[in-house]
């Protein structure tokens, strides 16, 4: 079944979707996904032009424990609320929240983000399908659908991803797309929650989907800057200049609601920080920068840098060491060293307990003489002491 074309497989898949654009239809859709044990969810959202998600689909399936959809002769019923045009209920709060049922999701870090802007709830309790999986031993990061493709021999047609989901009305096609997105997590759930009992490995995923996040991306993100992965390229005042022009730029592109590079890109702003200009002339030479956005915010970042430059070289940060130099690519390969030791042993990807990312701020922290920003929970369990110990070697 996996091998036929997307246009034939729709028409053999037994669903119905049920439009939502009122409050009165969402009154009704609540009163039926209320006797769920498993809630299915999903969202469609744009993000081009602006900072935060505009929800423009949110998709929800009831599931019985035991029973998947379908399974019973009954056709699957699956809402497709509008919230461009109806509210969130107090009802959906419900069930969105503690008191609700279990929510199934997959990769679900920017539908948290479309919950909490539409109805101000992210939901929990949660099972993130993309993490379950990873937990019995799978990819780190496999998109739905191949996890569908795995779990259930089937092929999702992926054609509307990138389509307009602003557009009224939707097409059929948009429609099918959004459907299938939740018709099969209850049945790629309940094989994954078989498998994580067995390896006795539950607690490990309520640990990791405990907690959902977040502010929706509201609050400025303090650890912006330490993600360029160049930073040992810049001088101690073209470091903490980067830091100061991020954390501008993380609470100007809220307020203005536009994405980073609509402000000022990366790029740009490290080309500033290794420039470091002191006048508009030398900030016009910074590569990428172009008038407009020097005539909006070229006195800004010039009165930062202006600040920057007073402070006093005994208390500009430290730069981090060069990836290139033999001690850090040494004190990396030892860290992966016990990172690939505890997952071979757990059959485990490697990401799953570690990603470099994580590697290198041990690394940074080691060299600072910071507290080690070692891992946590279970993974602390399996590797903590073991990456310390790496360290000191």
């Amino acid at each position: 079944m996996s091998d036929q074309p997307a246009t034939a497989l729709l028409s053999e898949l037994d669903f119905e979707a049920v439009w939502v654009e009122t409050p009165e239809a969402l009154a009704a859709a609540c009163a039926e996904l209320e006797g769920a044990d498993w809630l299915a969810l999903d969202t469609e959202f744009i993000r081009e032009s602006t900072f935060f998600p505009i929800p423009a689909l949110v998709q929800l399936m009831a599931a019985r424990d035991g029973e998947l959809p379908g399974a019973d002769g009954k056709t699957p019923r699956i809402f497709l609320i509008d919230p461009t045009v109806v509210p969130a209920s107090e009802a959906l709060k419900r069930l969105l929240g503690a008191e609700g049922p279990l929510k199934l999701l997959h990769a679900c870090g920017e539908d948290m983000e479309v919950f909490l802007r539409w109805a101000g709830v992210a939901p929990t309790p949660l099972i993130d399908t993309q993490i379950a999986e990873g937990l019995t031993g799978g990819e780190a990061s496999m998109g739905y659908q191949r996890l569908v493709e795995r779990v259930v021999g089937v092929t999702v047609p992926k054609e509307e991803t990138r389509s307009n989901w602003l557009k009224r009305p939707l097409s059929q096609a948009q429609c099918d797309y959004a459907a299938l997105d939740v018709l099969f997590l209850p049945q790629v759930w309940s094989e994954q929650r078989d498998a994580l009992l067995e390896l006795d490995r539950m607690a490990w995923l309520e640990e990791d989907c405990r907690d959902p996040g977040s502010s929706g991306g509201a609050t400025p993100d303090p650890e912006y800057w330490k993600r360029h992965r160049s930073l040992w390229k810049l001088s101690s005042r073209g470091l903490a200049s980067w830091q100061v022009l991020c954390d501008w730029r993380e609470e100007q592109i809220r307020l203005r609601d536009v994405p980073r590079s609509r402000l000022l890109a990366d790029a740009q702003l490290f080309g500033i920080c290794e420039r470091l200009p002191t006048n508009r002339f030398e900030l016009a030479k910074v590569d990428g920068m172009h008038p407009p956005q020097i005539k909006r915010h070229g006195d800004t970042v010039l009165t930062l840098l202006k600040d920057v430059a007073m402070i006093d070289d005994s208390q500009l940060p430290r730069v981090p060491p060069s990836p290139l130099a033999p001690e850090w690519k040494n004190c990396m390969k030892r860290l992966k060293r016990e990172v690939n030791a505890v997952a071979e042993a757990q059959q485990l990807k490697p990401e799953i307990l570690g990603k470099r990312r994580d590697m290198e701020a041990l690394v940074i922290a080691d060299y600072e003489g910071e507290p080690l920003p070692l891992p946590q929970g279970w993974r602390g369990e399996l590797l903590a002491a073991r990456l310390a110990k790496a360290l000191e070697s």
